[in-house]
């Protein structure tokens, strides 16, 4: 996001961007939709809009940042866990028509490559943390990667396929597929 400003003017001014997108996001494909599209929807200025924001990406991703950023926190106050994976499928399944609107536009993969981003760096500082002073026999940014990958081709096979099973039943999946590989290869415990 280009300006943090975080005054009253400038809440409500990122609300109506944010808003104005993911109504349009529900009307036509995502990559259909115009920075002129947006304020004219939300009635702000160009200029308003590039005060906050470089381009609609950064307004797609700076919202996605914010509900990871919650989600995480929201799953370490309850438990110890290596990334929120349930608080994300229960996310998913709460908010379907929004990421089906972002499935069907080019706008999914703008949030997975954000997403993949941050929880890359959240895992690897979280692995290290849990190595302490010993060395992982595979370089931790491969270990991360396959991970976060895992992940997100689960989600997306699960919003592709209309959710088939519960988010519990599906981070339950991901844990047993994930858990044991990384246990054994790392020698940590979960």
């Amino acid at each position: 996001m280009k300006n943090t400003k975080n005054d009253r003017r400038s809440q409500r001014t990122r609300q109506l961007l944010t808003t104005a997108l993911l109504e349009l996001m529900l009307e036509k494909n995502y990559d259909a939709i115009t920075v002129q599209d947006i304020i004219d929807r939300a009635n702000v200025g160009r200029s308003t809009f590039y005060a906050h924001y470089l381009d609609k990406e950064d307004l797609l991703t700076s919202q996605f940042e914010e509900v990871g950023r919650h989600l995480g926190e929201a799953a370490y106050q309850d438990e110890y866990t290596l990334f929120p994976t349930l608080r994300v499928f229960q996310h998913t399944q709460e908010n379907h028509h929004l990421y089906k609107a972002l499935v069907w536009g080019k706008g999914i993969e703008v949030i997975f490559k954000a997403f993949e981003a941050h929880l890359n760096a959240h895992l690897e500082a979280e692995l290290k943390h849990k190595l302490g002073e010993r060395s992982s026999p595979i370089p931790l940014p491969i270990v991360t990667h396959y991970i976060t990958g895992a992940f997100l081709t689960l989600l997306k096979w699960w919003l592709d396929n209309n959710m088939p099973v519960t988010p519990e039943k599906m981070d339950a999946y991901f844990r047993q597929l994930v858990t044991p590989s990384i246990q054994s290869t790392l020698n940590i415990e979960f």
